[in-house]
């Protein structure tokens, strides 16, 4: 992004979640834009779309070889230069592509401070068969208006 110092000194949070342990800014910057799990490459294309002050975001993980290795997507996080935006993906979110090759999920809440065009990054929470986390990110997503 093209701001990074006040991104990597934000402190306010724009939305949130169910409780958890807090993730650092820091932590989510540092996330891949693409991990080897089983032989494939995976990565996340997010879309992150604000009506009003409601945003919805969309994220597909995927491989361009199926399958997708057990992967269940848990959370999404957009980083912006004001904070961290978070929400928990339920099960009832998360469905698989046809093509075995990708999940996709969406979540949405209240966003108050972002706007139409902002260049954010999105980070997702991933939980793989035996209960560990990873996280990928989609570095430089612009917030859209429409799907």
């Amino acid at each position: 992004m093209r701001c990074a110092l006040p991104l990597l000194t934000a402190l306010g949070l724009v939305g949130c979640a169910a409780p958890e342990v807090p993730t650092p800014t820091l932590q989510l910057l540092a996330a891949p834009t693409s991990v080897v799990i089983g032989g494939r490459v995976l990565s996340a294309a997010a879309q992150p779309i604000l009506v009003d002050s409601d945003l919805t975001v969309r994220v597909q993980v995927g491989t361009e070889r199926p399958p997708l290795p057990a992967l269940t997507v848990t959370g999404v996080y957009v980083v912006t230069d004001g904070g961290v935006w978070k929400r928990a993906v339920t099960s009832s979110q998360r469905r698989g592509c046809a093509s075995g090759a990708c999940q996709q999920a969406t979540t949405s809440g209240r966003a108050a401070g972002l706007r139409v065009g902002q260049r954010v990054q999105v980070v997702t929470r991933l939980q793989d068969a035996t209960g560990q986390s990873m996280w990928l990110r989609d570095a430089d997503v612009a917030i859209r208006a429409t799907p």
